[in-house]
């Protein structure tokens, strides 16, 4: 396993069907945060209407910022040397560097011709992102100098659910949708539908061999290769907003505070 937390999490079925795993916590952040990301080395950053915080792993403040006229609807940090923020109210993106400073000017979504842009996340095919535009049903991918280099059109049965969708995460060659009530819509690196995996989950997230699920106060562990079936499932603490896994830790957002710890089996 390529991350410490999962070595905790899976290295024994009797874990979970024996002695009972649950969350310890190692750190706190008080505050009440809309949004977070944690990078490649440790510094994790958090919205708050629209001022940015940014921690370094050992939880010095590098830096805080306002972003004047954007309201984060998600902030992401999987790329090291760039932060992306976008406002879904106002149909814009904003890259920022390491010091919270703009890359360049906001990006409007709208003036691409992008209809009703309700999700963006990072792609990992060169600087490039995905965009689920929900006016046309499509979904989009932008390289860095904002041309459509992939398009998926005619998204109707797979988004038919009552809900839009309110998560997209691009992970070891899949992107991810997440649609609530109906489950986490699967695309390849190409745009592709692949499969549906039907869960009623409220949030994900995944790393290269795994896709973890949250639903209420539960969390499940499934492993991509194969049937896509649950092989763990754990405990979360309650009111967790939404999550994200690391090399090291699990970082739990609440509505006043991000809690950083791990899973460990109790004594």
């Amino acid at each position: 396993m390529r991350i410490c937390l999962l070595l905790i999490l899976l290295v024994s079925g009797s874990i979970v069907y024996g002695q009972e795993v649950k969350f310890v916590a190692s750190d706190t952040i008080k505050g009440k945060y809309d949004h977070f990301s944690v990078d490649n080395f440790g510094r994790i950053y958090l919205t708050s209407n629209d001022v940015l915080l940014v921690l370094s792993a050992d939880l010095d403040t590098l830096f805080t910022s306002s972003l004047k006229a954007i309201r984060p609807s998600s902030v992401e940090a999987s790329k090291s040397f760039r932060t992306l923020i976008f406002d879904k109210e106002r149909s814009v993106i904003q890259f920022l560097d390491n010091t919270g400073t703009p890359i360049q000017d906001e990006i409007d979504l709208v003036g691409l011709d992008i209809q009703q842009p309700i999700l963006v996340c990072e792609s990992f095919g060169g600087n490039t992102i995905w965009i689920l535009d929900a006016g046309n049903l499509r979904l989009i991918k932008l390289n860095q100098k904002l041309e459509k280099v992939i398009i998926t059109e005619n998204l109707t049965n797979i988004f038919d659910a009552e809900e839009e969708p309110v998560l997209m995460k691009e992970s070891n060659d899949n992107l991810m949708v997440l649609i609530p009530g109906k489950g986490i819509a699967m695309f390849d690196v190409f745009g592709t539908y692949v499969k549906t995996y039907p869960c009623d989950a409220d949030y994900f997230d995944a790393t290269e061999e795994f896709l973890f699920i949250k639903t209420a106060d539960q969390m499940e562990v499934i492993p991509l290769e194969g049937l896509l079936e649950p092989q763990y499932k754990y405990s979360l603490p309650k009111g967790v907003n939404s999550f994200q896994y690391t090399r090291n830790h699990l970082y739990l957002l609440q509505s006043d505070q991000l809690i950083i710890g791990n899973y460990k089996k109790a004594k």
